[in-house]
């Protein structure tokens, strides 16, 4: 895995790099600013795997690093881990919102590092999988239109939507959350019969509808808090954390008229054969993490087996291994 280490502290990239290298990772590169940063990214041939930035730098900080290199189109889902201290967690929303997908705390504690690049390598691999699968499967249509089988259950991650992420990074951001209550709304939306209108014209144009009602919503959602991940079966997830409460019958309204002009534009599908439906998660306005953990687990555990889970979500193990590497009070400078 190719690593990108950003911080303007001497000392605290001698310690990560250190600490990779334990690991079993040699290809790290490193930047002491934003800018440096930028202009390392631009002069790679072979783009990195994984970032580590700082939240405070001089100069350019770590949260509009973030944001540039996700404004990428290498690096739209690419593991971005923030480093942050105590008076900086206070912007992990706004890191979260630039679109990083982790964070540890300063110091840096060796086995808080390692737990965050496995994640991180879970999640690269899994990309990686999920290119490969989706490659393999633009050739098999492009040889032979009925090659493609279909597939209801297949998650698809458009890194060219707003707001889009994979379900693993969407779990991942509700696990990072502090203790406490959020302001957030938890929403299911479901393109109705698509699983039909798939098995009649097949893979390929399933997965036109499916990214043309991702650009849709995503589109639609807030600019910053939000979060959106197709999970299979023509069902998406939505995740926002803003204090303005989003009205389910608002949003299914608007989609719904979006909708409907992409519908006219396509010959293949029929008046009112698709129909999109929005439902809350649930009805409280303030959540916990671990309840909203819970309620958007079930919904996914409803929709098939674990054998058609192309992204697993985190298992009861890892999550004891955030509570055991972090802390209930966490050690900082």
């Amino acid at each position: 895995m190719k690593i990108m280490v950003v911080d303007d502290e001497e000392i605290i990239i001698a310690l990560l790099t250190e600490h990779l290298k334990e690991m079993g990772f040699d290809d790290v590169t490193t930047a002491a600013s934003g800018e440096e940063a930028l202009e390392i990214i631009a002069a790679q041939e072979d783009p990195f795997d994984c970032f580590l930035l700082d939240i405070k730098m001089r100069g350019m900080d770590g949260i509009e690093l973030c944001s540039r290199i996700r404004d990428m189109s290498l690096y739209r889902i690419a593991p971005i881990i923030m480093i942050t201290s105590a008076a900086a967690k206070l912007h992990m929303h706004e890191a979260f919102d630039a679109g990083a997908t982790d964070y540890m705390m300063k110091p840096i504690e060796h086995i808080d590092l390692r737990v965050r690049i496995q994640i991180a390598m879970l999640l690269v691999e899994t990309l990686k999988s999920e290119a490969e699968s989706r490659l393999a499967l633009k050739s098999a249509l492009l040889a032979s239109p009925k090659a493609g089988k279909f597939d209801p259950s297949m998650r698809i991650t458009y890194s060219n939507v707003p707001n889009m992420r994979d379900y693993f990074q969407l779990e991942n951001r509700l696990l990072r959350l502090s203790e406490g209550t959020y302001a957030m709304t938890l929403l299911s939306i479901e393109i109705e019969g698509i699983e039909n209108v798939g098995a009649r014209l097949g893979q390929s144009e399933f997965l036109n509808i499916v990214e043309a009602v991702a650009q849709i919503v995503g589109k639609t959602l807030p600019a910053s808090g939000a979060s959106l991940s197709y999970v299979g079966y023509g069902k998406f997830i939505c995740l926002v954390v803003v204090r303005n409460h989003i009205v389910p019958n608002l949003l299914q309204a608007r989609i719904r008229d979006a909708f409907q002009c992409y519908v006219s534009s396509q010959k293949v599908l029929k008046p009112d054969e698709l129909v999109l439906n929005v439902a809350a998660l649930s009805s409280k306005r303030m959540l916990a993490p671990d309840i909203a953990i819970s309620l958007v687990r079930r919904f996914v555990g409803s929709l098939g087996t674990s054998e058609d889970r192309l992204l697993p979500p985190i298992s009861k193990v890892q999550d004891r291994i955030f509570r055991r590497s972090i802390g209930p009070n966490p050690k900082v400078t």
